[in-house]
């Protein structure tokens, strides 16, 4: 059985012709319920008293053929939710067990059955905010510059608002497009050679409203 949370409800699976069926719905609805991260935990039981049945939020009897019952009639004071299921006396209970599981699963999801996902651990918002679309605010500009190195040209990339991080994994990836070497100085990006038609594509790609800026 799925250890209970503050979130869990209980199911309780009653079956008072034989514990076989109970067990078997039980084992059925936690293996689903945790595949489709459902709040739900079940048990089963033969024992029909107000004590055993207390604590469940919804109980489902299983009935055989020719052995009707009712939870009113095994326990008059119980007064909490429940549902009655026909299982064939057959070989294929375990198949109608199996479609009851799923169909329930589906009602209890819709009703807001399905856990809330966990909060994002540090390190994950971290990554996330890493791989975040640019800001509409990025004045990036990409220039081509020559004067006052050495007649060597060199692609120049400014206004980015990225954390270091960030910005030496765009430098990396525009010196691999590029085929060339590069740097990172004052928070610009420095790609040896003119690269701006190819930059301008990489970085218009990734979302930046990148322009053109000087020579």
């Amino acid at each position: 059985m799925t250890p209970l949370n503050e979130h869990s409800k209980m199911l309780l699976f009653l079956s008072v012709h034989g514990e076989e069926e109970g067990c078997l719905a039980s084992s059925t609805f936690e293996s689903e319920a945790k595949k489709m991260d459902v709040m739900w935990t079940s048990r089963s039981t033969n024992d029909a008293s107000l004590e055993n049945l207390q604590g469940s939020d919804l109980v489902i009897v299983l009935q055989k053929p020719g052995l009707p019952v009712s939870l009113q009639s095994l326990c008059p004071s119980w007064t909490g939710k429940s549902e009655i299921w026909d299982l064939p006396d057959t070989a294929d209970c375990a198949g109608i067990i199996q479609k009851n599981v799923g169909s329930l699963l589906v009602r209890l999801i819709l009703q807001g059955g399905k856990r809330e996902p966990a909060a994002a651990a540090p390190e994950a918002k971290q990554i996330q905010k890493a791989n975040a679309a640019p800001s509409s605010k990025d004045a990036v500009r990409v220039t081509r510059e020559s004067k006052g190195r050495g007649g060597k040209t060199v692609t120049v990339i400014s206004g980015l608002t990225l954390e270091e991080a960030q910005l030496r994994e765009l430098a990396a990836r525009l010196k691999q497009l590029c085929g060339t070497g590069g740097t990172i100085k004052d928070g610009k990006i420095e790609i040896q050679g003119d690269q701006c038609a190819r930059i301008m594509t990489e970085l218009q790609n990734r979302g930046y409203k990148a322009k053109r800026a000087g020579g």
